[in-house]
Order: C-alpha cells, then structure tokens, then sequence
C-alpha cells in the first residue's frame, strides 16, 4: 500500500490481509450502551484529534460510560456506528450478573440500552501515516505511523478502515 493512497472499504481476502502484514484480534466482551440517533440531533458531528466523524439520523451512537455520572449525554466518550455496521456486530448484553455503574445507570435513563460487540477485526500497526477513509468521515484522514490501521472483519463492517491508538487498540482486542 503506497503512502498516498486512500484506503477504503474493500472486500479483502484473507490471503491479501496476511501479505499487507494484517493480523486477525478477537474482541475484548464489554458492555457498550447506545441508541439510535435522532433526527433532531442530527447530523452530530464527533472531532477526534484531526478526525471528525459525521452521524446522520438512524445511526447508531455508542457511548462508553465509564465510572462517573456526566452532565450531558454526549460528554460521555462516543462514536458513530451505521445501523448496518451496528446490527451486524452488536448484540443485546447477555450477562445476568451485570451491575450497572452511575454513569451507565444514567445513560439508561437517556433511552441508551446495554450491547456488546462480537466483531474481530484485522489490523497492523503502521510503520508510516496512511490515508483512510470510512462512512463517517466526509474527507480522507491521514491516520499517523505508529496508530493501528483496523479493519472490520464481517458482514456490512468487513474492510471498513478505521484506527486506534496502541492503549485503545490493546483495551478492547486480544490476538487469537
């Protein structure tokens, strides 16, 4: 893959992901509340870093409560999943024993519900910056050398190009 050029979603082989030094991450099980965006709070945009992120009504927004009540829904850390990239790889928490903290309790009472995501992902960590792009961005985004280049690995989501931090990456997937 050359420097300059844009990588977006693609339908990628397993063979071709092994040879650009992609690797195969289960995800790590944990609780991610979310609910549908709103006509009336759309289109939200979502700045991270360089990046900005654009939902529009029907999206999927999910939020990562942690362990302390916020003051407005969306100072909770957030990000967009398209509906089809969202009923592909989310499924309703199953864990019986689950205690909500404060801050989910109160995302409970926004209208959010409590799903996890099931999706594995291919990734490598960059060695120098590569441009993406993926449904929620308007324009390319570099991604800078040293974050993880992440794609989706099935359904609607598969060969999305999307990006983390190393501490990011490493808190929500584990290798096989």
């Amino acid at each position: 893959m050359e420097t300059n050029d844009v990588l977006r979603q693609k339908d990628w082989s397993e063979q071709e992901l092994i040879e650009t030094g992609f690797k195969y991450f289960q995800r790590i099980k944990y609780v991610v509340l979310a609910r549908e965006l709103p006509p009336e709070e759309a289109p939200l945009k979502m700045k991270y870093g360089n990046d900005i992120l654009v939902a529009t009504a029907g999206y999927m927004i999910c939020f990562s409560a942690g362990w302390w009540r916020k003051g407005n829904l969306y100072d909770y850390h957030h990000w967009p999943v398209a509906l089809d990239h969202f009923e592909d790889t989310y499924l309703p928490w199953d864990e019986t024993t689950w205690k909500p903290t404060w801050a989910e309790r109160h995302l409970l009472s926004v209208g959010c519900k409590p799903y996890y995501n099931v999706g594995g992902v291919w990734a490598r960590k960059l060695e120098q910056p590569q441009m993406i792009q993926n449904p929620e961005q308007d324009t390319p985004f570099e991604v800078p050398a040293g974050a993880w280049l992440i794609l989706g690995a099935k359904g609607s989501e598969k060969g999305v190009p999307w990006w983390s931090m190393d501490k990011g990456f490493r808190n929500r997937f584990t290798s096989k």
